[in-house]
């Protein structure tokens, strides 16, 4: 979660943020049952689950089968509906049935309380339907929202499956990565909310192969309808009342028909590797063909890695790169950097076009441990390195080299549990300017 975001020291509540991160390390759950709640999740750091009578061998899947190791964390890019978990992640969590019932809250300038469920059954290894449903409601817009995702295995390896979703969603740009949680209590807290939203309302169908070890590959046919949000004025907080929240900017409204191919890789973090490569690779076509409102061609990449160097140090390296390779892509679909994402000495989405290339690496080093019969923490101390900008180039071109990427670097001190983290940036390109003070309940990927 950012917390705020300030010009200089004097400008940041200190005592706030300390306050704030002993509350969030007290509450948080104890390393073995992190794997329980994955980082991913929409909701508050709650679950709660609902295990039916079934349980894996009733549907032909051994228990012997599911992975030994609890996991640290599964890592994925933060992409998608994410309606439906990887199922092998799903498997390695050991859940002891099939069903999970998740609560959702959120807190943003455009609904501005949504509260919902999430709801997800499934059984790998089998012929057995995946399914998962959202259900939400927006109190300040009154609107109820809603998904739905329908994946048929064809083969009970569930390397190959077919797949339906509809949704209606208050969604945002994939690259303004702050989840629910951190947003809602930066808003809540700091007045600060770290995404512009539109509604999206559509449905789609997909064929997937999954690749062990490398990647899933997915081909989907989306109609998708795209509506502006504005910003309420109804929308509270508890400090900063007086601080203006940044209107809502509209998008071009009207109906979207897509081809979209997809790879997708997920990593398993454990605590003895520390590390692991994931990826999402996406080429989206709208229109040529396909009729719909826009016509545009766009490719998108996201690859991160997390590389243990020695017991106590760990590297981690992010690697985006985008661009618009025909047509006009309309406010909703161009690529922002910017802030707590990318470019944290630089204001939220300062850049904006229809190219992106931004690079990202970040080395973290473990100070202390604590540990105690009801207690477990430490102290980590972070480098990090940020490059990169978004820019327009109308004939669609990819300019790197005639750009002056932005520079940010800085140091920063996180739990070793990463429950807080609080950085320090500088723009290395204008060393006149003031530190960019800014806090975060998880690692930026």
């Amino acid at each position: 979660m950012t917390v705020r975001r300030a010009r200089s020291a004097r400008g940041v509540p200190i005592l706030l943020l300390v306050v704030l991160g002993l509350a969030v390390s007290a509450l948080a759950p104890a390393p073995a049952r992190a794997a329980e709640a994955p980082r991913d999740s929409t909701a508050l750091d709650s679950l709660v689950r609902f295990h039916p009578p079934t349980d894996w061998s009733e549907l032909g899947m051994p228990e012997a089968e599911v992975a030994a190791e609890e996991p640290d964390e599964w890592l994925r890019t933060p992409f998608g509906d994410r309606l439906l978990t990887d199922p092998e992640e799903w498997r390695s969590r050991r859940q002891g049935g099939v069903s999970r019932l998740e609560p959702l809250l959120d807190y943003n300038r455009v609904d501005p309380i949504r509260l919902g469920v999430l709801y997800q059954a499934q059984a790998p290894i089998t012929l057995y339907p995946r399914l998962g449903a959202r259900l939400e409601y927006a109190t300040g817009r009154k609107r109820t929202l809603y998904g739905l995702q329908i994946e048929q295995p064809l083969a009970p390896s569930g390397r190959l499956a077919a797949g339906a979703s509809m949704v209606r969603r208050t969604d945002h740009s994939e690259l303004q990565q702050v989840e629910d949680a951190e947003n809602a209590l930066a808003l809540l807290f700091g007045r600060q909310d770290y995404r512009d939203y539109f509604e999206r309302e559509g449905f789609g169908a997909y064929l997937a192969t999954r690749i062990p070890g490398v990647t899933t590959a997915s081909l989907h046919l989306r109609n998708d309808q795209y509506r502006s949000l504005t910003t309420r004025d109804d929308v509270g907080s508890l400090f900063h009342r007086s601080r203006d929240l940044r209107p809502n900017p509209a998008v071009t409204e009207g109906e979207s028909h897509t081809v979209v191919l997809r790879l997708e890789r997920l990593a398993h973090r454990t605590r003895r590797t520390r590390a692991g490569t994931y990826h999402w690779i996406e080429f989206e076509r709208a229109g040529s063909g396909l009729g719909g409102d826009f016509a545009y061609s766009r490719l998108l990449g996201d690859v991160r890695g997390v590389m243990r160097l020695s017991p106590a140090t760990t590297l981690g390296l992010r690697l985006v790169a985008g661009s618009a390779l025909a047509g006009t892509l309309p406010p909703q679909r161009e690529f922002t950097c910017g802030g707590v994402d990318g470019l944290r000495a630089h204001a939220f989405s300062q850049y904006r076009g229809n190219q992106i290339a931004l690079a990202v690496a970040e080395y973290t080093i473990g100070l202390w441990r604590l540990r105690a019969s009801t207690f477990e923490g430490g102290l980590h101390a972070i480098a990090f390195l940020d490059a990169g900008r978004a820019w327009e180039n109308a004939g669609h071109a990819w300019d790197l080299g005639d750009q002056k990427p932005a520079l940010d670097g800085g140091f920063g001190l996180s739990t070793s549990e990463d429950n807080l983290r609080v950085y320090f940036a500088k723009d290395l390109r204008d060393p006149d300017r003031d530190f960019v003070i800014s806090a975060r309940l998880q690692r930026p990927f």
